[in-house]
């Protein structure tokens, strides 16, 4: 047996209580591995390796036939108890979400399996194939599919996300699994260290106190543009900014100073 999430999205916690700091977000879907229960809480680990405690409620534990065939492409899609949409939905799904499909012979529905093994529906508008994502320049357009999405401090989902959140999921799309945090996507062994006048688009771009304390980063397009998501500025929402904005631009009066660039190899 493996224990999946069954939730569209669950805030994980630094520690056992509904006050702590969030410290990431898991996922409908993602398989995760449970490492301690305090109370009513568990202790997950998510893929990228990341750990923190959700509610009990979120895990739910089967075998592995939930493969997940198909996604949604929509920033959030709902699904329903019967294929009217009229009932109200069961859930709403971030993008990404995997569904496993039953049946899909209907001009606008398709029959899904959730994780508790219920029979739901999705509408097949939802989840319309999307163009692959095959090098850097390709996440340009697709990365600009999610502006004005909701800055979320540990946001993993299009329900919002934090910086590295953002940037994680567009290079997974690539496939590149970076880690969850800034400072440790600029320590991946992947990305190679090139200056500033040399980036181009698909590259990230990293801001911090100094290259050892990294707190923040976002994806470079067209010229000094890039995009990220920040609630810096009183702008808190994923946004495109330049490099020569004040906030962002390494002068000793931003937040931070120092900017660094990395490449995927």
């Amino acid at each position: 047996m493996f224990d999946y999430i069954q939730v569209p999205v669950v805030d994980m916690r630094e520690f056992p209580t509904r006050e702590s700091k969030v410290v990431s977000q898991a996922l409908w879907g993602e398989k995760v591995n449970i490492q301690n229960r305090s109370g009513d809480w568990l202790s997950i680990a998510t893929p990228d390796g990341y750990s923190g405690w959700v509610p009990p409620s979120s895990i739910i534990q089967r075998e592995e036939i939930y493969s997940g065939h198909i996604e949604v492409t929509r920033l959030s899609a709902h699904i329903y108890p019967i294929p009217d949409i009229e009932f109200g939905p069961l859930k709403t799904l971030p993008f990404g979400s995997k569904l496993h499909i039953l049946e899909s012979s209907d001009l606008r529905w398709v029959k899904i399996l959730l994780p508790e093994e219920k029979e739901a529906y999705i509408q097949k508008g939802d989840i319309v194939s999307e163009p692959p994502i095959r090098n850097k320049r390709d996440l340009i357009p697709f990365s600009k599919k999610f502006l004005d999405l909701p800055y979320t401090w540990g946001g993993r989902s299009s329900f919002g996300y934090d910086c590295s959140g953002f940037v994680q999921m567009l290079y997974h799309r690539l496939g590149v699994p970076l880690p969850r945090d800034a400072r440790q996507q600029i320590c991946d062994g992947r990305l190679k260290s090139l200056a500033l006048e040399e980036i181009t688009p698909g590259d990230l771009i990293f801001f911090g106190k100094s290259e050892e304390k990294i707190a923040h980063v976002g994806m470079c397009l067209e010229g000094a543009f890039f995009i990220h998501a920040s609630s810096r500025e009183n702008k808190p929402y994923l946004r495109i900014s330049s490099l020569s904005d004040l906030e962002w631009s390494g002068h000793k009066e931003a937040t931070y100073p120092f900017r660094a660039a990395r490449r995927i190899t």
